[in-house]
């Protein structure tokens, strides 16, 4: 089990995820030698904004979809409230965004722990058997894509 460390290098990836999502002060809280409470707040805080986020920009879903998105995003929060270690946390948090992933893409594979192994192939993997996902652009979101990707390659 891994305690936390006075040590920037130690879980960049996420400290930098919570700062690009909820701001410099969500890092910060982290940065060096976060409390296992920070890092909990901060990680309950990213499930609650993809929740506002769904509920905000999802125009169109059945409600068996906004049922288990909101259910997923609970049991995520409670898997958060019980870790007792940073491992567990971010145990909890991995398991949770990846449900939430395949949800996205449009149901959570369940029927896989009866197989030893589930090959990568197109088969195994489609999940559009509950409900089709399409990702569509109008002109004005197009617009504001490009422009945004010219202000990331200005700035790095």
């Amino acid at each position: 089990m891994a305690d936390i460390r006075a040590d920037l290098s130690q879980y960049y990836a996420v400290k930098a995820m919570f700062e690009r999502v909820l701001g410099r002060g969500a890092f910060m809280s982290v940065k060096d030698n976060g409390t296992l409470s920070s890092w909990r707040a901060n990680y309950v805080k990213v499930l609650r904004a993809i929740g506002v986020a769904a509920d905000s920009t999802v125009e169109i879903a059945d409600d068996e979809w906004k049922t288990e998105m909101r259910s997923l995003l609970s049991r995520g929060v409670k898997r958060l409230a019980g870790a007792k270690s940073i491992d567990e946390l971010h145990a909890a948090a991995a398991a949770t965004l990846a449900e939430l992933a395949f949800l996205q893409l449009g149901f959570v594979p369940r029927g896989h722990y009866n197989q030893k192994v589930v090959p990568l192939v197109a088969r195994n993997w489609k999940l559009n058997a509950v409900r089709s996902v399409q990702y569509v652009q109008s002109p004005e979101q197009c617009a504001t894509q490009k422009r945004l990707a010219k202000l990331r390659r200005t700035n790095g």
